[in-house]
């Protein structure tokens, strides 16, 4: 198996029982357990004085049945209703496993057992995520998350910079909004890194200047977690410059599917400011890159759009979304601004009556000069 591919491992058996471990009673461990009257189960035993006993489940769970006898008996020692979480459950990728997790749910429905399951991850239906018959559908509920629009992501990096009495223009939020893609996770990276640079001033700062934000961008990239770190550079090391510059040009937009040749248009706009860059790829060279960065030697970053599991010709996506927020730091660290043309200030709505004596409103809207098309123009 692959470096870095450890994701093709994850399947029902073996995830399953490493949440289970995460319980406070311990899955995966034995307790000592005092004489007395108690009662023991298939899998957990418990006394009078409530001490556990657990076998350890891998290895016990081989069906789905198994997982629901385990689950009843985890309520009865645990709590009134246990909760479950599955974190980044899209990272499952066999649509195999993830049935069983909606199996299971819908097993846990019909036989009554108190415990709940969330399931996150980044899909755009729960048919994506799950891709389960519509009577497991039927059991859960969903709720949809959208990435933070553009005025809540440059606010946490205001909010955090006027606790020190630091100034951040709005052109650099509006850099610091687009690179981190919607997700907090990059934003509050991003911040962290300019506060610590302006903290190693040798005088007090008032306002962050751009060499000190471009900085924070490259202090973000060697900080990153290695899990979103390696599968671009394995999709770039020893190879030409133009891997780096199409994977690029495929984070240039905040559609998270796109078509050849919409990517084609943003590979242009990324080439028109590497002025280095002579010569640029021909469309049928462009379509050669993408499919190595879609093979196996280039760790799959790049994927064939999918909706309803059936794949669109044409249509690419990166493999795993967050990988997007990290394309766009190396860009911006290498001098090539994604989804902003040009500088805009402080986006502004100009309505009539009811928002203050001038009329303006100050939204949450796209700042200006910013590309949000699938194709360049």
């Amino acid at each position: 198996m692959q470096q870095g591919r450890l994701n093709t491992w994850l399947t029902f058996t073996s995830v399953l029982p490493e949440k289970l471990a995460h319980f406070p009673v311990g899955a995966n461990r034995k307790t000592k357990t005092t004489a007395g009257a108690g009662v023991e189960w298939r899998f957990f035993k418990a006394n009078a004085s409530r001490e556990f006993s657990f076998h350890d489940l891998h290895g016990e769970i081989h069906s789905l049945m198994d997982a629901v006898e385990v689950l009843r008996e985890v309520t009865a020692v645990h709590s009134a209703q246990p909760v479950v979480v599955l974190d980044e459950f899209d990272r499952m990728l066999d649509p195999k496993e993830r049935n069983l997790f909606a199996d299971l749910v819908k097993q846990l429905g019909d036989k009554k057992v108190p415990v709940t399951f969330f399931f996150t991850g980044v899909g755009e239906t729960l048919s994506e995520l799950l891709g389960a018959h519509p009577s497991a559908i039927r059991q859960f509920e969903t709720v949809n998350l959208e990435k933070l629009d553009w005025t809540a992501r440059w606010e946490i990096a205001r909010k955090a910079a006027d606790e020190f009495g630091v100034h951040i223009d709005d052109a650099i939020c509006v850099r610091l909004a687009a690179v981190s893609d919607g997700y907090p996770y990059y934003v509050h990276l991003i911040t962290e890194k300019l506060l610590w640079r302006l903290w190693e001033e040798d005088e007090v700062v008032s306002s962050v200047e751009w060499p000190q934000y471009h900085a924070a961008i490259r202090d973000a990239i060697e900080s990153i977690n290695g899990e979103l770190r390696r599968p671009y550079e394995k999709a770039t090391r020893h190879r030409g410059e133009e891997y780096e510059e199409v994977l690029w040009a495929a984070a240039d937009s905040d559609y998270l599917d796109r078509h050849l040749k919409d990517i084609y248009t943003s590979y242009g706009y990324v080439m028109r400011q590497l002025a280095h860059r002579a010569e640029h790829l021909s469309y049928e060279d462009f379509t050669a890159v993408v499919r190595k960065l879609r093979s196996p030697s280039c760790d799959e970053i790049l994927a064939v759009s999918k909706v309803h599991n059936i794949q669109k010709n044409g249509w690419i996506t990166y493999r795993e979304n967050l990988l997007r927020g990290y394309v766009r730091m190396q860009a911006e660290s290498k001098g090539v601004e994604l989804l902003g043309e040009r500088e805009a200030p402080k986006p502004t709505i100009h309505v009539s009556g009811g928002r203050g004596k001038s009329g303006t409103y100050f939204g949450p809207s796209i700042p200006k000069g910013v590309h949000l098309g699938k194709s360049r123009r």
